[in-house]
């Protein structure tokens, strides 16, 4: 299946480099994007910065990464360079894209076609506290079962936010980055999908070279926005290890639904990769495959060692 988005690493399968992949899009389609290396000269990564426009605060993550791993909202250079000197990686620093929404949407469309097509859309909703007038931010986060969970994220985060006390039915914004991890909430959106979205989303993918299989992850500012192509930043595209992230809506999609649906997805991967092996488009050896595999757990393994020390 490493075949699916020749111009991914394995597809797609989350070893690919983000730098590398997001500097396919057009600038306008993009957030301002500068890749950090470890032991790099911190003047030479402010020059570069400088260079593209990019200033705090900014969003780091690692050029290698899914699930939100490690990525975080820097606010300043202080904090830059002690994140970049905790995590020896290769780093994005990526411009922090302040429009009001974000979503998911995920398109394939095969080899011998012309059209492709959209089969999940997400709306993603920001993790808030609403004030009573009374508790403060931290009392109102251990009321929440949502918000709990990310009680020693947001310690660290929000720690002078948390000791505030809201007026009654004031909504309080807790996260910025739109992923499960950092309590974002899921919402089924695939009513949005028709051929008005498809045409947009296909004069995108047609400016990509290798790139057939993906979940754009964008930021918008309106959903009819995102509909029409217009108005978007695209944070990231995730290969064939993309989800179609819609089914994390439990008011829309029962368990077996959603295994159903990440079935169908499956399929239409190996269906992809096929017509792409007939058309002359080869994929990985398997040794090879399991050797990158092996060398992307042991980097996993140094990211979960340097954050228990």
């Amino acid at each position: 299946m490493t075949n699916v988005n020749p111009g991914l690493f394995t597809g797609g399968m989350g070893m690919e480099s983000k730098y590398a992949t997001i500097m396919m899009f057009p600038p306008e389609l993009r957030p301002k994007t500068v890749l950090a290396r470890p032991g790099q000269d911190f003047e030479e990564i402010k020059t570069a910065m400088k260079g593209e426009g990019l200033d705090f605060p900014l969003i780091a993550k690692p050029d290698i990464g899914y699930r939100g791993m490690l990525v975080k909202k820097v606010k300043n250079e202080l904090e830059l360079r002690a994140y970049l000197e905790k995590y020896p990686l290769d780093f994005l620093l990526q411009e922090f894209i302040d429009l009001p929404k974000e979503g998911g949407v995920l398109y394939y469309r095969y080899p011998d076609e012309e059209r492709g097509k959209i089969t999940s859309v997400t709306l993603k909703e920001f993790l808030t506290v609403k004030g009573d007038g009374e508790s403060t931010v931290l009392e109102l986060v251990k009321k929440s079962d949502r918000a709990l969970l990310q009680l020693e994220r947001l310690k660290e985060n929000y720690a002078e936010v948390l000791q505030q006390v809201p007026p009654s039915g004031t909504e309080v914004p807790l996260g910025s980055i739109g992923n499960h991890s950092k309590g974002t909430a899921f919402i089924n959106g695939n009513h949005l999908i028709d051929r008005e979205m498809e045409d947009a989303f296909q004069k995108i993918v047609d400016q990509l070279e290798g790139i057939d299989y993906g979940r754009f992850d964008l930021k918008c500012t309106s959903y009819e926005d995102m509909k029409r192509g217009k108005n978007i930043k695209v944070i990231e595209i995730n290969g064939i290890g993309a989800e179609p992230t819609h089914i994390y809506d439990p008011t829309k999609m029962s368990y077996f639904e959603a295994v159903g649906t990440i079935t169908k997805h499956w399929k239409i991967i190996l269906n992809m990769s096929r017509k792409n092996r007939q058309i002359g488009i080869p994929r990985l050896k398997t040794s090879d495959l399991f050797r990158y595999l092996l060398k992307h757990r042991r980097y996993v393994k140094k990211i979960n060692r340097i954050n228990n020390l």
